[in-house]
């Protein structure tokens, strides 16, 4: 992102104090935010697409976003950008392959759906496995940058993670799809 974009987004905040703090969001979260973008669209201009149109989600509310905990900033931004890299893959209506992440996961069916089939399947877990899950299987982040992201011990991510893929494995066998 250009300063220019960066002046655009300032210009759209009104106090001293809004611009400061959404800088420090800027800085302190964009690369990530890129590389979230990215592992879904796999194209960096969509990707640079899908941050900027998270980063104006979050200027649109920024009016709330001291109600958000400190720890849970950084997994809000990533599930803003996400979605809106999501949201551009249904505009053009690509089908992206499963990536290595998913490899385990996808041994264990021999019918897997199309992409946006699996985020909209992915997408009926309930937030605290399905945060954990996007960390380790989507970010490829290791279990101790996922507790330290989420405020938990290592052991809790770890339950959050074998509980979410349970349920997602359920939801599979809902859906008829074979675990």
């Amino acid at each position: 992102m250009t300063d220019a974009v960066l002046s655009l987004y300032l210009a759209a905040l009104e106090s001293d104090g809004d611009k400061k703090q959404f800088r420090e969001l800027y800085r302190r979260y964009h690369r990530v935010m890129e590389r979230t973008a990215l592992a879904v669209l796999h194209d960096p201009h969509d990707a640079e697409e899908a941050v900027q149109e998270a980063f104006l989600r979050v200027i649109e509310n920024f009016s709330r976003i001291d109600e958000i905990p400190c720890k849970d900033l950084g997994g809000w931004l990533v599930i803003i950008v996400r979605n809106e890299a999501i949201t551009i893959l249904r505009r053009r209506r690509c089908h992206l392959p499963l990536e290595e992440g998913w490899a385990d996961f996808a041994g264990q069916s021999r019918d897997l759906p199309a992409y946006s089939s699996m985020v909209q399947l992915f997408a009926r877990l309930p937030d605290t496995y399905r945060a954990a899950l996007e960390m380790k299987l989507v970010l490829g982040w290791s279990t101790a940058e996922i507790a330290r992201r989420l405020g938990l011990t290592e052991s809790a991510v770890n339950t959050r993670l074998s509980r979410g893929r349970a349920l997602l494995r359920k939801i599979f066998e809902e859906e008829g799809i074979e675990p």
